[in-house]
């Protein structure tokens, strides 16, 4: 499918001299009384490896065609972890270092999305916002500031954030998964 570099978003998947990328970041310049300049940061689907590219906004790319799946992760075995399509029941077993961005979101029983390219498994979508139980932090300590205090917390899964002082360990935590933002 043929798109305009203005209608990329992180997370598309393109087609990019024949091999699939996954935007991981994008910055846009326009120059006055010119076209403007998009840059996308991507990480190839199969190896991993990040590259840049940049396009002007005249320019049309390939989009490849994917498939989103209703799934569900069960569970991670070493460096393994296995999701399940709701529909067919088919298992998946991915590796990390293919879904090392977001591993630290998953937990065991997490609704996600599959996106599949010609019947394989390319990248993994993650709701927008998940509960966590906090598993440690350090305890909150007041004081003049200008603006709402935050202090480190480590979550059941690894994932380390920010979270607010009035949070403790056991108690729950939503985590916003593009910004990384608890509340």
């Amino acid at each position: 499918m043929k798109i305009n570099p203005g209608e990329v978003k992180k997370g598309t998947i393109l087609q990019i001299e024949g091999k699939l990328f996954r935007i991981t970041d994008i910055s846009h310049t326009h120059m006055a009384r010119g076209w403007a300049t998009y840059t996308f940061k991507a990480k190839d689907v199969i190896t991993g490896k990040t590259n840049t590219f940049t396009y002007q906004s005249t320019v049309t790319l390939e989009q490849a065609e994917v498939q989103t799946i209703n799934s569900v992760f069960l569970y991670k075995a070493g460096t393994s972890y296995s999701f399940m399509e709701n529909d067919s029941g088919e298992m998946h077993d991915l590796e990390e270092e293919m879904i090392e961005d977001i591993a630290l979101y998953l937990k065991d029983g997490l609704d996600v999305f599959l996106m599949k390219h010609e019947g394989n498994v390319i990248n993994i979508i993650l709701p927008q916002t998940i509960t966590y139980t906090i598993e440690s932090t350090v305890p909150g300590i007041k004081g003049d500031r200008s603006s709402a205090g935050k202090k480190p917390a480590t979550l059941e899964t690894g994932l380390e954030v920010q979270i607010p002082l009035h949070k403790e360990a056991g108690q729950t935590v939503v985590v916003n998964t593009i910004t990384g933002e608890a509340s």
